[in-house]
């Protein structure tokens, strides 16, 4: 699977993750798309069932990329655009795609990887602790 890499700055309550093995842009894209879905798990994890029972899920975003799910095992994760002045303006924007079976099995090792961090460090810098699984 992806090898992830986590930390968390001092200033900020959200942990970090990064995937040194990937290459750019897939890197900071899945970076991206775990630091969107931020104690939001379940709800990808929801649409990524939809989408394995034969629903498309054309939009799943929050502020930095958005994820694109398909019945026939795609997912398109792309860094976000705001509207057609943010596409015109920026162009086309970096994507990268995985199978629905990565996504779901990302999401719960990330969930795993939050409860770990946790163990190890304590709770997040805001007093909360991560969900876990």
């Amino acid at each position: 699977m992806f090898r992830m890499s986590l930390s968390q700055n001092d200033d900020f309550p959200q942990i970090n993750v990064d995937f040194p093995d990937e290459p750019t842009p897939r890197r900071w894209l899945l970076g991206d798309l775990l630091s969107d879905m931020w104690r939001q798990e379940d709800l990808y994890l929801s649409c990524i069932a939809e989408a394995e029972a034969g629903a498309t899920i054309p939009n799943l975003y929050n502020n930095l990329v958005d994820m694109q799910l398909y019945p026939d095992g795609r997912v398109i994760i792309e860094e976000l655009r705001y509207n057609d002045e943010d596409r015109a303006e920026r162009g086309e924007p970096p994507r990268t795609e995985i199978t629905l079976a990565e996504a779901k099995q990302l999401i719960l090792d990330w969930l795993a990887a939050k409860a770990k961090w946790q163990a190890e460090h304590g709770p997040l810098n805001d007093g909360t602790v991560p969900d876990s699984r």
